[in-house]
């Protein structure tokens, strides 16, 4: 079957809520970010929520990174 829609998947296939329950929104050195906390006491980026395009260049920021919050 083909489905020919102009609608994003996320409305089309929606994903379950409890995915996010696990993540929230942080800043760590002025770079906002969502982050899933895992068994270590350390927070996995899952994305980065910046303007400026040089966080996205930057290796320690990319998503997968772990980072320590205080």
């Amino acid at each position: 079957m083909i489905l020919y829609t102009i609608m994003p998947n996320e409305l089309v296939y929606p994903v379950e809520t409890n995915v996010y329950t696990n993540q929230q929104c942080v800043e760590v050195n002025g770079v906002s970010m969502i982050v899933e906390r895992n068994e270590e006491l350390q927070y996995r980026i899952v994305r980065l929520l910046s303007t400026d395009p040089q966080h996205y260049l930057t290796a320690e920021y990319s998503p997968g990174m772990t980072v320590k919050l205080p």
